[in-house]
């Protein structure tokens, strides 16, 4: 079989069927999107289907029927001799079919359609494809899905996504909806960073009051491993350790007296409590094969009079070894392969600069010359089992992070990579992060390294929905590195996550990227709703117009961004009227967006009060009423998924987190709740008294 590589920009790739010419590209119709993309497709003569056109499904004799998608699952078992309107499934050992077990070969012929492969995973993904074309016949007018043949597999065999539940829970129903959402888009992992969302048995004063019971997440385990979705837990050490330490019982185990962050890495009450955190954590993730231990951001240890022997004698790096050999050699005896955060030993050879900057090559080479020495002076205390996750949230072309993949290489120990789908902001990510996802996994793949973790952090608690743009370019490019460009990949997902009209919303998110950038820091004289170290000043009585001139450049902003909104909001109405799907997610990003403006109304009449004085009261006060109306509308969206408050006994972190502040979304209106108090005594400064 003549075989082309894939070229097309926002259709799929032609191949030639048997010693038939590739049909020109335009040939293919371009409302068939199909994310992520398939690395060959051929169109064949002959008789396509119709989206209603399968009854059937016929399965070998003792096959497994799958877990189908919606436009599948109401097929009844066809017999033997059955014709037209059949999905035959077929487990096969033939050379042409892709060696992976998750890659497959889907043909769609004479009113039917048949899917080969070597494995369940690869019957499973063909009928995500299917499914999709069907999709597409369906949305665009009961048009035919054309005849023809996909032969697909993923680039990289682990392809995981990150969900991070520190500081809130959503639903149950929530993340079984998300498993499905996952698969739908070929990902097959998920790493789940518990910390104290779980209700632990064996140290029940960890997990928090309104926490998921053991037995909740093992039933979600089992239901994602039916749609070849591998859940795996994170509990955080030996830093990160604060939903822990904060408790009195575990004041001893600190590694700093006055700090809830890290542990001890040589009182061997840390590994008593791991160990049984641990445990509970295998327990509700039945059957999976990873244990992530953390390891990250550690901060100083060595420093307590348990440490500081084995710390000057060996050294810190020495010291960290000392406690991930520990929890992997626990990892191992129990059946799971540990997945560890590798920036510590980086930081401790003074080599995390050159992976986190662009350095010049000279210094580069310094650093690396003198770095590399200590890396391998403990070489043999490195865990050869353990999987070192290469986190980068950029581009990841620095020297340093490159050089660092191939250290892992050159020495033998297995590397992954970890991106992230938002920065650690609240509301929204402020900048676009599908290019550095793009960016990473390509990376990986030129060094063929086969896995990838997006991960989604809870630091600022924006709401799940907004990091679904991120997960699936991740799912994509892990998939199909090359295949697609960042524009179609655009293109893709508004298509499927929304339907064939909504393309025409390209650079929505961007303009929302801009919109909240300005929101996050509006209010602040100084730093950002993230760090709010100096809020802004208000106008002064007494110089009326002094405070407009100062702010002259803010205001021009907050005009641009009223004008801003308009545009959103009217897009936004329209994207809401042409989709088919996911209305939630516009729903939640129109909500952001009404909330967002506030702060640059609340700045424009500040503006008029200045130059106009005490006729202008009425527009600061609708400002603010309109700042507690947009508030709580965006509550009220984000509670239908999400729980939005914590119970009266729960044990705070407080740490520097910003969703670590308060108990419930407060946090997020931090700077509202400080300065506007300020605003209602210049409004009305006899009341203020």
């Amino acid at each position: 079989m003549k075989r082309c590589v894939a070229l097309s920009l926002s259709c799929l790739v032609l191949a030639a069927a048997g010693c038939r010419e590739p049909r020109p590209l335009s040939v293919w119709p371009e409302h068939f999107r199909l994310l992520p993309q398939p690395r060959e497709a051929a169109l064949l003569g002959g008789e396509g289907l119709q989206w209603t056109g399968l009854h059937t499904i016929c399965l070998e004799e003792g096959q497994r029927r799958p877990v189908l998608p919606p436009l599948l699952s109401h097929l009844s078992t066809a017999p033997a001799e059955a014709r037209t309107g059949v999905l035959t499934l077929s487990l096969s050992q033939d050379p042409a079919l892709p060696e992976s077990p998750e890659g497959y070969r889907l043909v769609v012929r004479g009113g039917g359609a048949a899917i080969h492969s070597r494995g369940e995973a690869g019957l499973f993904y063909g009928c995500q494809t299917l499914q999709q074309l069907l999709e597409d016949a369906r949305d665009n007018g009961g048009k035919i899905v054309p005849s023809c043949r996909i032969t697909d597999w993923p680039a990289l065999k682990y392809r995981a996504v990150h969900i991070d539940v520190k500081h809130h829970l959503d639903t149950m129903k929530y993340y079984y909806d998300s498993i499905d959402r996952l698969a739908r888009y070929k990902i097959n992992a998920v790493i789940f960073e518990f910390e104290d969302k779980l209700r632990y048995r064996r140290r029940p004063e960890v997990g928090a009051p309104q926490s998921m019971s053991i037995d909740e997440m093992a039933a979600l385990t089992r239901y994602a491993r039916e749609r070849h979705i591998e859940i795996s837990p994170l509990v955080q050490g030996l830093g990160h350790a604060t939903f822990i330490l904060k408790h009195e019982t575990y004041l001893p185990l600190r590694e700093d007296p006055d700090s809830n962050w890290a542990f001890c890495p040589c009182d061997e009450g840390t590994y008593a409590v791991l160990f049984d955190l641990y445990r509970d954590a295998f327990d509700a993730t039945p059957g999976s094969r990873y244990l992530h231990v953390g390891g990250d951001e550690i901060g100083e240890i060595g420093t307590c009079d348990r440490c500081r022997p084995m710390a000057d004698e060996k050294g810190i790096l020495a010291l960290n070894l000392y406690w991930l050999n520990r929890v992997c050699a626990f990892a191992r005896q129990n059946g799971r392969i540990p997945i560890f955060w590798d920036d510590m030993l980086f930081k401790y050879a003074d080599l995390w600069a050159t992976m986190h900057r662009d350095v010049p090559k000279d210094e580069l080479e310094k650093r690396w010359a003198q770095g590399e020495p200590i890396l391998d002076s403990v070489l043999e205390e490195y865990p050869k089992d353990c999987i070192y996750m290469r986190w980068n949230y950029t581009l990841a072309r620095q020297g340093g992070n490159i050089r660092a993949l191939d250290w892992f290489g050159r020495r033998g120990l297995k590397a992954w990579i970890a991106t992230a789908a938002q920065n650690v902001h609240p509301l929204l990510p402020q900048e676009d992060r599908v290019v550095n996802i793009q960016s990473f996994i390509r990376l990986a793949h030129e060094k063929n390294i086969d896995g990838m973790l997006c991960t989604a952090w809870d630091d600022s608690s924006p709401h799940m929905e907004t990091y679904w743009r991120g997960l699936i370019a991740a799912a994509e490019f892990s998939w199909s590195p090359v295949h697609r460009t960042l524009e179609a990949f655009e293109q893709a997902w508004l298509h499927r996550e929304f339907g064939p009209d909504c393309t025409t919303a390209a650079g929505l998110y961007a303009e929302l990227f801009k919109a909240v950038n300005f929101w996050n820091q509006a209010l602040c004289s100084q730093g950002t709703r993230v760090n709010p170290r100096t809020l802004l000043d208000l106008p002064d009585p007494e110089e009326p117009g002094a405070w407009t001139r100062r702010h002259s450049e803010r205001l021009s902003q907050a005009e641009a961004e009223v004008e801003r909104y308009k545009r959103l909001d009217q897009g936004l109405r329209e994207l809401q009227n042409l989709a088919l799907r996911n209305l939630y997610h516009l729903e939640l990003l129109a909500a952001i967006n009404d909330f967002q403006v506030t702060s640059s109304r609340l700045l424009l009449a500040l503006g008029l009060w200045d130059t106009e004085g005490s006729g202008a009261a009425s527009l600061v006060r609708e400002a603010l009423q309109g700042f507690e109306k947009a508030w709580g509308e965006l509550r009220q969206v984000y509670s239908i998924t999400r729980f939005t408050a914590y119970p009266p006994d729960y044990v705070p972190d407080r740490y520097f987190h910003m969703a670590s502040r308060t108990e419930d979304l407060e946090w997020m209106v931090e700077v509202e709740r400080r300065l506007f108090p300020q605003v209602e005594a210049l409004l009305d400064p006899a009341a203020s008294r």
